[in-house]
């Protein structure tokens, strides 16, 4: 039997990746990116300020309570193709980085003879 309650085990989960992203952010050497795991959590927060804010604008008067809804759609959708590109970026990286320097000049000198797998 497990004899932790689900909050113990909560909160050990959350401290391991607490104790994981302050191992990254500390990470002199530069090797591993930070970015990829703090990016659900930026994203967490920018919706959290585009949701306040929307509320706020709502209750300032009837164009803001019109307003407020589609500013607040559209900040979303600008938010999440931000973080996507940010995340794109970060996996272009991450595969072009095992290449040696001789297989990405070939690669840039001929695209078409690597066909992308």
């Amino acid at each position: 039997m497990n004899a932790e309650s689900p909050s113990t085990s909560v909160l050990s989960g959350l401290w391991q990746q607490i104790r994981a992203v302050l191992d990254l952010v500390l990470d002199l050497s530069f090797k591993r990116f930070v970015t990829p795991r703090l990016v659900r959590m930026l994203y967490l927060l920018s919706m959290l300020a585009a949701l306040i804010y929307a509320l706020q604008l709502m209750f300032s008067g009837f164009w803001g309570f019109i307003m407020a809804p589609v500013g607040f759609l559209l900040y979303l959708i600008v938010a999440r193709v931000l973080v996507e590109l940010i995340l794109a970026i970060f996996r272009i990286a991450e595969k072009i980085a095992p290449m040696s320097e001789a297989e990405a000049a070939r690669m840039v000198r001929d695209p078409a003879s690597n066909p992308p797998s």
